[in-house]
C-alpha cells in the first residue's frame, strides 16, 4: 500500500479499506451476540487503516517523509490485520458452524496469534527491521522473553492437552478447587467455569491440568444423589425400603431409569441409617431436587408412622388454651364424614363409628397421593389443601378437575377394590382423612340393604369421570349409567362378601 503513485492511489486504498469495514459490519449482524465483539475489533482496525492512509498522504504532501514512513507502516499493519480478522470471521464464525464443524476457541486463538506474529514480522522486514534475527542473536532478549512467557506457554500447552485428550469440554459439569460449575469456554490461557450461583471462576489451564478434577458429565450426563436417613430399630428394613422408594416416585427431576434403590448402611446408637439413592440429569437444579426428595420422605415416613429418632433434650411449655382437645378432633372427623354424600345412607351412629376410624395423613405439594392403575382399598376425604385429578390416555396426561376441602376421591377402590381410575396429586400441602376398607366392612355387613344407595352415588361419580373421556348423547349416558349401576352393585356385594 505505497503512496508512490500519488494521491489517487491513496484514495483507492481508503475505498478498499472502507469496503472491508462495510463487510465487517454486515458480518457482525450474522454473528451470535456473544461473538459480535470480535467484529467490533476488526472494524476498528480497518477504520484506523483508512484514517492512517489519509494521514500518510497528508504527511507526504507536506514533505514530512519520516512521519509518512511511520504512518505507512502502521497503515499496512492495521489493514492486513483487519483483512485477516474478516477472513477469520468468515471461516470460524460463519462457515464452520454451518458445516457443523466445532473448532475449539483455543485453536482459533492460537491460529490468530500465529497469523498476527507472521504479519508483524513481514511488516517489520518490509520496513528494514529483521525482528527474527534480532531475537535469535540476542541471548539476553531471548532469556527475558522466555521467562516472561513461561506461565503463558505452560497454559497454552495445557489448554491444547485438554482439547486433544477430550477429558474436559465446553458444557461439562466439573468440580475443581472446591468449585462446581459448567465449563463455558476453554481459551489459550484459562478455562471459564460458571457456577450454579451464576458466578464465573477463571482457572488457569496449567492448574486445571495439574489438579484433581471431577467431571460429572462423563461418561454420561447422569448423576446419582445420596440421601441418608435414620429410622427406629423397631421398623423392619423391608418396610422402610418400600416406603422410601414409593415416596420419591414421580418427583420432578428424579429419573425412573436407572431405578432408585435403598438399603441400610449403618447400625447407629439410636437408629438404622438407610441410604436412598436416585439418579438425576439436571445437575444445575440438584439442590432443588434434593429438597423435594427430602420433603417427600418426611411426609411419607410420617404417614407410615416411621420414627426418625435422634438424641434430643426438650423443655416443653404448653399453654392450655392452645391445646387441641380430643372433642375438637372428633367433631372435625364427624363433620368430614357428614359432608360426603356417599355416606348419607348411613345412620348417625354408623357415621360416628366410621369417623372414629379415620386416619389423618399429610401430603406435600407435588406428591402423588394415588396413581392411575395402582391397586387400592381406601377413600380420601380432603380436610385442607387442593388435589388435582389427572387422566392418562394414549400417552397424554391431562388435568380434569381440582378438588378442595370436603371433596373426596378413591371411592371406587374403597367400594370395589378396583385399581385407581385417575392419578391424584397434591396441588398444595394437603391433609386428608383416610377411610379404610376394613372400617366399612362391618357396617355394610350389618345393613346390606344400603348397598343399592351407595351404588347409585358411585354411578353418578363414574358418569362425571366418563364425561371427560367422550361426548355421548343424554340417552346413551342414561343407558350406560344403568349398566354401570348394575355392575357396581354386583362388584360391591362381591367385594364385601354380601351374599
Amino acid at each position: 500500500m505505497s503512496l508512490a503513485d500519488g494521491p489517487s492511489f491513496a484514495w483507492t486504498s481508503v475505498g478498499i479499506t472502507l469496503a472491508f469495514a462495510l463487510v465487517t459490519l454486515l458480518l457482525r449482524v450474522r454473528l451470535p451476540a456473544d461473538r459480535r465483539g470480535r467484529g467490533r475489533g476488526v472494524f476498528a482496525l480497518l477504520v484506523a487503516a483508512a484514517l492512517l492512509e489519509l494521514g500518510t498522504d497528508a504527511a507526504a504532501s507536506a514533505g514530512a517523509a519520516g512521519l509518512a514512513d511511520v504512518l505507512r507502516l502502521l497503515t499496512l499493519f492495521s489493514f492486513v490485520l483487519g483483512v485477516a480478522g474478516v477472513l477469520a470471521m468468515l471461516i470460524f464464525d460463519i462457515a464452520a458452524p454451518r458445516a457443523h464443524i466445532g473448532i475449539p476457541s483455543i485453536l482459533r486463538d492460537l491460529i490468530q496469534v500465529a497469523v498476527v506474529f507472521v504479519i508483524a514480522i513481514a511488516v517489520l522486514r518490509r520496513s528494514g527491521v529483521d525482528l527474527l534475527s534480532l531475537v535469535t542473536t540476542s541471548a539476553v532478549v531471548t532469556a527475558v522473553i522466555g521467562l516472561a512467557l513461561q506461565s503463558t506457554i505452560a497454559n497454552v500447552f495445557a489448554g491444547l492437552a485438554l482439547e486433544l485428550d477430550r477429558s474436559l469440554g465446553v458444557g461439562d459439569w466439573i468440580q475443581v478447587g472446591g468449585h462446581v460449575g459448567r465449563i463455558a469456554e476453554v481459551s489459550w490461557r484459562s478455562t471459564e467455569i460458571v457456577t450454579k450461583d451464576g458466578d464465573t471462576v477463571i482457572v488457569p489451564n496449567a492448574q486445571l491440568l495439574n489438579s484433581e478434577v471431577l467431571n460429572f458429565s462423563k461418561p454420561r450426563d447422569l448423576h446419582r444423589m445420596w440421601l441418608r436417613v435414620g429410622f427406629h430399630y423397631r421398623h423392619p428394613p423391608n418396610e422402610v425400603h418400600k416406603v422410601l422408594l414409593h415416596a420419591i416416585r414421580g418427583t420432578p427431576g428424579v429419573l425412573d431409569a436407572p431405578a432408585p434403590d435403598c438399603f441400610p448402611v449403618e447400625f447407629g446408637d439410636s437408629a438404622i441409617t438407610y441410604a436412598l439413592r436416585y439418579w438425576i440429569a439436571d445437575l444445575a437444579n440438584d439442590a432443588a431436587i434434593d429438597g423435594d426428595v427430602r420433603a417427600r420422605v418426611w411426609y411419607a415416613s410420617r404417614r407410615a408412622n416411621l420414627e426418625i429418632p435422634f438424641p434430643i433434650r426438650s423443655v416443653v411449655v404448653q399453654a392450655p388454651t392452645a391445646e387441641r382437645t380430643v372433642d375438637e378432633e372428633a367433631l372435625e372427623r364427624r363433620a368430614a364424614v357428614d359432608a360426603i354424600d356417599l355416606f348419607a345412607p348411613f345412620l348417625p351412629a354408623e357415621r360416628e363409628r366410621l369417623a372414629s376410624s379415620l386416619r389423618r395423613e399429610h401430603f406435600g405439594r407435588g406428591e402423588q397421593i394415588v396413581r392411575q392403575g395402582d391397586p387400592g382399598t381406601s377413600l380420601y376425604l380432603i380436610r385442607t389443601g387442593e388435589v388435582a385429578i389427572h387422566l392418562a390416555e394414549d400417552g397424554a396426561r391431562r388435568e380434569i378437575a381440582t378438588l378442595g376441602a370436603h371433596d373426596f376421591f378413591g371411592e371406587m377402590s374403597l367400594m370395589t377394590g378396583a385399581p385407581h381410575v385417575a392419578t391424584c396429586t397434591a396441588k398444595s400441602d394437603a391433609v386428608c382423612y383416610v377411610v379404610q376398607h376394613a372400617a366399612l366392612r362391618p357396617l355394610l355387613a350389618a345393613r346390606p340393604e344400603i348397598v343399592e344407595e351407595l351404588s347409585a352415588v358411585l354411578t353418578r361419580r363414574a358418569a362425571m369421570l366418563e364425561d371427560h373421556r367422550d361426548g355421548l348423547s343424554a340417552e346413551a349416558r342414561d343407558r350406560r349409567a344403568a349398566e354401570t349401576r348394575s355392575k357396581l352393585l354386583a362388584r360391591i356385594r362381591d367385594f364385601f362378601h354380601l351374599y
